[in-house]
């Protein structure tokens, strides 16, 4: 009778064991993993917004304006950049593109009388708000862009009838708001714009 009672106290001992070793092991998962939750949530309060940026293709004009010697003075195009967002973020925001300025690249096809004249403008339908979730968000912002041209027309004219060139650097500021904290980060990107100028079928 006594040796079955220390059978049964030896398996109850190691079925002791076990449950302790088992919830030793829960503790010692659940304890990693809320280092790791630490460590993530820490990184995510103190990463940068990273942006990259396409060149601006605006492509060739959508319209032509004529000086009084008959050869077109200025043109007007329109297109797309490409602007690729990684954000990281604690809590739900929003993030805001805005048009910063524009630096205009002097150029043989360019007027150089009317390089201040050169405009490169946000299409005014085109608002670039966007929600922002916990965690990585990834976006593509399409920004549709105008653009107005003073041209050289004899220098133009001259050298072919189709040519890409710069006109310049765009400059934006990305500004991210995060709705829990109340507080805001801004970044900077720009990008080249080119345009395609040939001569108006019309003139041939």
């Amino acid at each position: 009778m006594k040796r079955w009672e220390f059978k049964s106290q030896g398996k109850l001992l190691v079925i002791v064991l076990a449950i302790n070793i088992i919830l030793t092991s829960i503790n010692l998962y659940m304890i990693t993993q809320s280092s790791a939750n630490l460590k993530l949530q820490s990184k995510i309060n103190t990463l940068n917004i990273i942006v990259t940026a396409e060149d601006a293709d605006l492509g060739k004009p959508v319209a032509y304006f004529f000086g009084e010697n008959g050869n077109f003075k200025k043109t007007i195009h329109v297109g797309t950049l490409n602007a690729h967002l990684r954000l990281t973020m604690p809590h739900y925001g929003v993030v805001t593109i805005k048009l910063k300025g524009f630096n205009v690249t002097e150029s043989k096809y360019l007027d150089d009388k009317q390089l201040y004249d050169v405009e490169v403008q946000l299409d005014e339908r085109d608002k670039q708000v966007y929600v922002l979730a916990p965690g990585f968000n990834q976006i593509v912002a399409q920004i549709r862009l105008k653009a107005v041209v003073p041209l050289n027309s004899e220098t133009i004219l001259s050298d072919g009838e189709s040519i890409r060139f710069p006109i310049g650097r765009i400059f934006f500021e990305v500004e991210t708001y995060d709705f829990e904290t109340r507080t805001s980060m801004s970044s900077e990107f720009s990008s080249k714009v080119f345009v395609t100028v040939e001569k108006p079928p019309f003139l041939d």
